[in-house]
């Protein structure tokens, strides 16, 4: 009988006969016989885990159920596979003699083992009869080969289906790969490994898996199988060129023996890339070892499928990651942001006010960052640090360190403090209690503090402005009672609010210190006026006594022009004391306005009268256009020195040409009064700052003057409720106008 007949005939006993171990027997049968081997044997573990075996001709040898003698040489081993891949057992064929089997021998074997896995399988599962195929029940070698390949394309399908089914499932991406490296054992390979690229681009071990963990070697999974001994590392390969590689002849340990066994050629290593976006991502090894069928084309072609299921899952899981981490850090930027706005709002609120700003930076850190809050500044000797603004939510705990710190003045360099300033740079002291402070002796303003409340964590971080450091901002919060610790997000955190809290506090001291040298200058202006006011009064009053006499008695015409000089002096000089006089009082805020009932047309006569000689020597002729009577409330003083002021101004700017001076009604109850020159004109960019203090647009020399005049008038204007404008361009003179309510 032909080994085809026999093939046929032992598949049609095994589609006819019950489900029992009678059909095993027939397939070793039928493989003893095909191939002409002493003994065919078949093993497996049955379902309560103990040794089965079957084997024809004769009883099995007792020494099989232990392991495969020298003295019972096997000639060929192959693993005996179930429909959908698993292995089930082996199939073991002893030859009379040593002898060399051809690769038609072993093909024919491997068919055999085939039958023995359906046989198993049946036997396993206890199925019922089977039709056979073709019309006399006998399959020919072709359509048995038919069905063996229609059987693995139906495995390799359902292979690939499971793999979908654990890939998409609601576990962690390590999870289902280790769970498909599981099921590639035993279905498809010995041995799978799962390697993968870290975010530093070294491999990093996710899984192994073998077919008998129980009998893996203590040494690395893979050890044996990666033949970096006769050539480069497959793995290394595969990473490198995202190919896969496969190669066969290994020398690996048997891993259907005990122990692993002895080393022997003819095991196969099979490498595919974890691909995805043209990347390679990690690599998939697997392994069969010399009792299974070397891995070959189909077979990479399957596990290429498995890793782009598996390369897909790892950089979906990747994005998912990278998009998760991505918004965690979006919504802290965003509640960073939101908490750096709100202190911008709340320090623009506070302005320029020093104890209003220090107030709200340590009640707005420690609100957010908990618990307390410490804000030290350093002195103007600058060797010190002074605290100037502390908080606490605890009353008696901002007492507590209030007093500490208060106590413990430092200096630059000495404590936590005064080393951030010294160094610049930030301290994190994520937990510190008070026997770890008193050892370390670099923590002398907090350990009582600490003695009270237990381990706390410190931060501290320098206050930079223009490059200098000028204090600490620091917080303190409770880890004792459970609060996390302060950590690198906290950190950025509290610099974003040390950048704002320094520069509010260098535009406030700015602020207080020009302010302090406003005031300083403003008195000594007051005091400077009122110790000139009487010498100089007393010296008018001698000069006009001198004019008197002059013209009393027969005196010289250079004398009397030299007296009559020295009062136009002495009455310019009055004038000037006059107006520093008036800019303390305006900056006291001890302007007072005297009204009364006037006529406003008659008072601008009346000055034009008195600023005749004045408005002569510089050759301007003044043309005064006035409404008979303009009625109304004011100081007449206080417009006098407005109108005194505007016309000087005509007569020193007006290149001795005609100045106009007009008195009118204006709408809702208003009155103006507009004096025009035709002088040198003011620059558009100048018109606003000439109605500030000490501020002038010409810078001559020829052109004296304290810069105040124009600011005194604004400040009369403005007390009376009315405004003044300026309209002017250089060359074309300027035209002043001022606006009052009749009220």
């Amino acid at each position: 009988m032909s080994v085809v007949e026999r093939m046929s005939h032992a598949l049609e006993r095994l589609a006819l006969a019950p489900a029992s171990t009678a059909m095993l027997r027939e397939v070793v049968h039928a493989a003893a016989a095909a191939l002409g081997l002493k003994r065919v044997a078949i093993a497996w573990l049955g379902a309560d885990g103990l040794l089965s075996t079957q084997a024809a001709p004769g009883p099995m040898p007792e020494a099989l159920s232990d392991g495969v003698q020298d003295s019972w040489e096997a000639s060929l081993v192959h693993a005996v596979r179930g429909a959908r891949g698993s292995c089930l057992g082996m199939l073991l064929g002893c030859a009379e003699a040593p002898r060399d089997f051809s690769g038609e021998e072993r093909r024919r074997f491997a068919l055999f083992a085939q039958l023995a896995g359906l046989a198993l399988e049946r036997v396993r599962q206890g199925a019922a009869p089977v039709a056979a195929e073709g019309p006399s029940g006998c399959l020919d070698e072709a359509g048995f080969a038919a069905r063996a390949l229609a059987e693995a394309a139906d495995a390799r399908l359902r292979l690939l289906a499971d793999v979908g089914t654990m890939l998409s499932g609601p576990v962690e991406w390590e999870t289902a790969v280790s769970s498909v490296a599981q099921l590639a054992v035993g279905a498809f390979s010995d041995w799978c490994a799962v390697d993968f690229l870290d975010a530093h681009g070294a491999l990093r071990r996710l899984t192994v898996r073998h077919a008998w963990p129980e009998r893996m070697p203590r040494t690395a999974a893979l050890e044996a199988c990666t033949p970096e001994r006769a050539r480069p590392s497959a793995i290394t390969e595969v990473v490198r060129s995202g190919r896969a590689q496969l190669l066969t002849g290994l020398g690996v340990s048997d891993p259907a023996a005990a122990d692993g066994g002895p080393e022997s050629e003819g095991g196969s290593l099979l490498v595919v890339p974890l691909v995805a976006r043209h990347r390679t991502l990690g690599v998939m090894s697997f392994v069969r070892g010399p009792s299974s069928t070397p891995f070959t084309a189909a077979d990479r072609s399957l596990a290429g499928d498995v890793a782009v299921r598996v390369g897909l899952t790892i950089d979906n899981a990747r994005l998912l990651r990278e998009a998760r981490e991505a918004e965690a850090e979006a919504r802290r930027h965003a509640s960073r942001l939101r908490v750096l706005v709100d202190v911008d709002r709340m320090l623009a609120e506070a302005g320029l006010d020093l104890p209003a700003v220090l107030d709200v930076i340590a009640h707005k850190v420690s609100e957010v960052m908990g618990d307390g809050c410490v804000l030290q500044l350093s002195c103007e000797e600058g060797a010190f640090l002074e605290p100037v603004a502390i908080h606490h939510p605890d009353p008696e705990a901002r007492w507590l360190l209030s007093g500490t710190v208060h106590a413990r003045r430092q200096r630059l360099g000495d404590g936590l403090h005064g080393g951030v300033v010294l160094r610049g740079q930030a301290v994190l002291l994520p937990d510190v209690d008070a026997e770890t402070a008193r050892a370390s002796g670099g923590l002398p303003e907090y350990l009582p503090f600490l003695e009270r409340y237990g381990a706390q964590s410190l931060l501290v971080v320098p206050l930079v402005a223009k490059q200098r450091v000028f204090g600490t901002l620091g917080v303190v919060r409770d880890v004792a009672g459970g609060n996390w610790p302060y950590g690198e997000e906290d950190g950025l955190l509290l610099r974003g609010l040390a950048e704002r809290a320094a520069l509010a506090i260098a535009d406030a001291r700015a602020f207080v210190a020009v302010t302090e040298a406003v005031r300083l200058r403003d008195d000594f202006l007051s005091v400077a006026g009122h110790e000139l006011k009487t010498p100089l009064s007393a010296l008018r009053l001698q000069i006009q006594m001198l004019g008197r006499m002059t013209r009393d008695v027969a005196a010289s015409q250079d004398l009397a022009q030299r007296v009559a000089r020295a009062e136009r002096t002495s009455e310019r000089l009055g004038a000037l004391v006059d107006e520093l006089l008036d800019a303390g009082r305006i900056t006291s805020g001890r302007l007072k306005l005297e009204r009364e009932e006037m006529d406003l047309a008659q008072l601008t006569r009346d000055a034009v009268g008195r600023m005749t000689d004045a408005l002569g020597r510089g050759g301007s002729e003044v043309r005064l256009i006035a409404d008979e009577e303009v009625v109304g409330r004011w100081d007449r003083v206080r417009l006098e020195q407005v109108l005194g002021n505007l016309l000087s101004n005509a007569a020193k700017y007006g290149r001795g040409r005609p100045v106009e001076v007009r008195v009118e009604r204006g709408g809702r109850g208003a009155v103006r009064l507009v004096v025009k020159d035709q002088g040198i004109g003011i620059a558009p960019v100048d018109q606003p700052r000439i109605f500030e203090r000490f501020e002038r647009a010409v810078t001559d020399r020829q052109f004296t003057g304290l810069g105040l005049g124009l600011w005194i008038s604004r400040e009369i204007i403005d007390a009376h409720g009315g405004s003044i404008q300026v309209h002017s361009a250089p060359g074309e003179g300027a035209t002043f106008t001022v606006e009052l309510p009749r009220e």
